[in-house]
């Protein structure tokens, strides 16, 4: 099934920003036999976050050029009207709406916005959310979205050890929109600051083994947390947590951590990327502890398709947002993102799927 031309031009961004949808339906896959190099890798569609452009752009990846190694056309787009995106994510509410989800902004004045799949109808949005947002999640058992950022609250989640060197950061509840009340959203009331403090809150995921957990990743941590309650009750009770050493003799792992993302294949893994590592976490049987590290410098998201295939980004020494680079693993790729007309240069901070 492929995406709906025709509705390419509806919708419109609530806090002043035009949109088009985002359906993102993608064809069926089979898992990938990796020892199989003659297997072409499986096709499928990626959301890719162009934070020079202020757009999200969904690519086709069985539409990459194989002797130029560059993307086609994009499927469809969605212009934030100004605003960097830092994270897009596509959730099924418990309304029954699918939806995508954006986040970003800057440190002054951070956006959160959802909307519909079909028409990119806003649902619920803020426009002003001090906490320079990074991720956010749709958590089903309690029906709200959790969104995280570096900003704010330092003085509850200071830093500690020497390798320790940015503060601030927490993370906000909000309750889950409707398609009958679309709105700015509404806040889960009677949260404190000191357990909404989270030293550089960069990343958060659901637990796909667990629908009551919730995992948030940064600074120098990573912590699952239990969902209780629901909507306006909801809270997160800390589970199980790891953390970085306050010796200075031991280098950091976790230190300046960035992104966070489930593994659809092997779902008792999560996957994390800090300024040095990208990481491979069991958080099967408590505490979780890292199964496999590799260094990769400068590694801003990493993915992992059901197939089986990576897919990452990284930035520059001159530019912290990222480059015109897609880059896959299993097998390995390097892919361009072309310019589009009228567009500057491509700044890929995130490549997110669309179907996880």
């Amino acid at each position: 099934m492929s995406l709906d031309r025709r509705q390419l031009l509806r919708g419109s961004l609530a806090v002043g920003a035009a949109a088009v949808p985002f359906a993102s339906a993608t064809p069926a896959y089979a898992r990938q036999d990796r020892g199989a190099a003659q297997t072409p890798p499986a096709s499928f569609y990626l959301a890719l976050l162009d934070a020079h452009n202020n757009v999200v752009e969904t690519y086709y990846t069985g539409d990459i050029d194989a002797q130029t190694n560059r993307f086609g056309l994009p499927k469809s787009s969605f212009p934030t009207g100004g605003w960097a995106p830092l994270e897009c994510k596509f959730r099924k509410l418990n309304s029954g709406e699918s939806v995508f989800m954006v986040c970003g902004g800057d440190p002054d004045k951070g956006r959160v916005t959802i909307h519909r799949n079909s028409d990119s109808a806003a649902l619920g949005w803020d426009p002003d959310l001090p906490i320079y947002p990074h991720s956010l999640e749709y958590l089903p058992t309690a029906d709200v979205v959790i969104v995280v950022g570096t900003r704010g609250l330092e003085q509850h989640d200071p830093p500690k050890g020497p390798h320790q060197k940015r503060g601030g950061g927490c993370y906000q509840l909000y309750l889950a929109p409707s398609a009958g009340s679309p709105g700015v959203l509404r806040k889960v009331p009677g949260l404190t600051d000191k357990e909404r403090a989270f030293r550089q809150a960069h990343g958060v995921v659901r637990d796909q083994n667990h629908p009551n957990r919730v995992w948030i990743f940064g600074g120098s941590k990573l912590v699952c947390y239990e969902v209780t309650g629901k909507r306006e009750t909801t809270r997160l009770r800390e589970m199980y947590r790891a953390e970085d050493s306050l010796d200075p003799a031991k280098k950091p792992v976790f230190e300046n951590g960035h992104d966070l993302q489930p593994d659809p294949v092997d779902t008792q893994f999560l996957w994390a990327t800090g300024s040095a590592f990208q990481l491979k976490i069991n958080k099967a049987g408590g505490p979780p502890r890292v199964e496999w590290s590799y260094p990769l410098p400068r590694v801003k998201s990493f993915s992992r398709h059901r197939s089986g295939r990576g897919i990452y980004t990284i930035d520059s020494e001159n530019n912290p947002f990222g480059t015109d680079k897609v880059d896959f693993l299993w097998p390995s790729q390097t892919v361009t993102v072309p310019q589009g007309p009228g567009q500057k240069e491509k700044w890929i901070y995130k490549a997110r799927l669309t179907d996880i």
